[in-house]
């Protein structure tokens, strides 16, 4: 009998939820920061993998940006060739409005694990600066990281990322990214 009572008050109280009429949340101005990436860009990029005094090896890509889930959230695709290895990777970024940060999730073809990020954008220098901890996934090893994106005009935009390292209780910051991207 105790069964029967919960299963029609869980009945009653779906059909009262169904019936009334949420509120769906709307895009804020903090959201127009995702949407002025949406696009296909295409990207030149510099990996210092020997250092950021040596040689960059370079490569290029592609990356589409959409907006998702009513404008909420940005997804991005990216993709290019990194010597002999088809990299591919994938993130979902929004805002949070309890913490007021940018919040994102990457995953891609070199790590099995998620890289959760969070951050903020300084509109008067027009970067958005992310910050992570990536995992190696042969090591274990964590290795925090700094990602700063910044808006130069409508149609360009740079990306790089810092490896922060402890230096005798000083974080220093060591480049190990640089990406230059056109909108088409």
């Amino acid at each position: 009998m105790k069964q029967l009572i919960i299963s029609l008050a869980l009945v009653a109280f779906t059909a009262q939820l169904s019936a009334q009429d949420f509120p769906t949340p709307k895009p804020t101005d903090e959201h127009k920061v995702l949407a002025k990436e949406v696009g296909t860009w295409d990207t030149e990029i510099k990996m210092y993998l020997q250092g950021p005094t040596e040689p960059a090896t370079e490569y290029k890509g592609v990356e589409t940006i959409e907006l998702v889930s009513g404008g909420l959230f940005s997804r991005t695709s990216f993709k290019c060739k990194m010597g002999n290895r088809d990299f591919e990777g994938h993130g979902l970024f929004g805002y949070d409005p309890r913490t007021k940060e940018y919040t994102g999730t990457w995953v891609d073809s070199f790590s099995t694990i998620p890289t959760q990020m969070k951050g903020k954008h300084d509109a008067e220098k027009k970067t958005l600066t992310m910050y992570c901890t990536v995992v190696d996934t042969n090591s274990g090893q964590e290795i925090k990281q700094k990602q700063v994106t910044k808006f130069v005009d409508d149609k360009t935009k740079t990306f790089t990322i810092f490896m922060l390292m402890d230096a005798g209780g000083q974080e220093q910051e060591i480049k190990i990214m640089d990406m230059t991207a056109k909108k088409r």
